[in-house]
């Protein structure tokens, strides 16, 4: 979408003096804003559905993205992604006896000056949206409420490295949807002490994803060591692959004197034992006293089959 999206921007800010970058934004989802009728511009979906329609060339998919959604979509109260299982603030409120609270999300942006923001909310509602057409596009939404990403909302303390979210601030711009796959969870920890600096605090918590270990904090400066990845999958294997050989060496076994064997009929039972094998030899020779090779036996039958 990024080609269109500048197509877009070029075609309707030409002749324009130098837009600010919220008139950027207003143009992409009001259109330009003129003195007079004839002066105001489509937005971009009424742009981008009128060049589907004139373009052959239009990748299918994108073509049925610009017919729009259904307007009946379904809600869920829990959904499993990232590694993460979410549930709704509504859903977590009707259940009693639940063990975890699932429903704190973080996303984390960036703006055009390159500076790294965390939004830390609660999600409301879990919504998947389709689109009409041939092909099957799903998308997972999760309506939240999002706390003031601000110095108003959150703060950090440097000495103890904490971040807190102050949970009756709200984003001030109505902005609540976000992607299912762009959110990691958290969870929030309230203050047992009631300070008046500390009462309207929460503490943030980051969850791992399920099936990944937690990122690794290396606190040791003078050991060179390589930078940790975050993304590490633990499992266990089912066995040792290959063989080894363990070599006794040279044992003596000595036996004992209570391990003689003393009693004759105990005696007898061995000998038998031992006489069998040269038995069974005996039963192997031909009528002249000549003993079969087995093995010439087997090497001329292989010789006398065709292969």
């Amino acid at each position: 979408m990024d080609d269109f999206y500048k197509e877009f921007d070029n075609e309707q800010l030409k002749g324009r003096s130098h837009p600010t970058d919220q008139q950027i934004n207003n143009l992409v989802l009001d259109g330009w804003k003129g003195t007079r009728g004839s002066n105001r511009g489509p937005n971009f979906f009424d742009w981008f559905k009128n060049i589907c329609k004139i373009r052959s060339s239009v990748h299918n998919v994108l073509r049925q993205i610009s017919y729009g959604f259904r307007k009946r979509v379904s809600t869920y109260g829990c959904y499993d992604v990232n590694g993460y299982r979410f549930r709704s603030e509504k859903y977590e409120n009707n259940r009693t006896g639940l063990a975890t609270t699932n429903s704190g999300v973080c996303v984390t942006c960036s703006d055009g000056n390159g500076n790294v923001l965390e939004y830390f909310g609660v999600i409301e509602d879990i919504i998947k949206i389709s689109w009409e057409g041939r092909e099957q596009l799903e998308l997972v939404l999760f309506y939240c409420r999002w706390f003031d990403p601000t110095s108003r909302g959150v703060r950090q303390t440097e000495n103890l490295g904490l971040v807190e979210v102050k949970y009756s601030s709200r984003l001030p711009n109505f902005e609540p949807f976000v992607l299912a796959s762009q959110v990691t969870q958290v969870y929030y920890l309230s203050y047992a002490c009631d300070k008046p600096n500390l009462r309207d605090w929460w503490v943030v918590h980051h969850v791992a994803p399920r099936d990944c270990l937690p990122p690794i904090d290396i606190n040791n400066d003078s050991i060179e060591t390589e930078e940790p990845s975050h993304d590490i999958s633990f499992f266990q294997e089912d066995g040792l692959e290959g063989t080894f050989v363990i070599d006794l060496g040279d044992i003596e076994i000595v036996a004992s004197s209570a391990d003689e064997i003393t009693d004759p009929k105990e005696l007898k039972e061995l000998e038998k034992q031992t006489d069998a094998p040269q038995q069974e030899e005996i039963l192997e020779t031909d009528d002249e006293g000549n003993e079969d090779d087995a093995e010439s036996d087997d090497e001329d039958c292989y010789e006398d089959e065709d292969f």
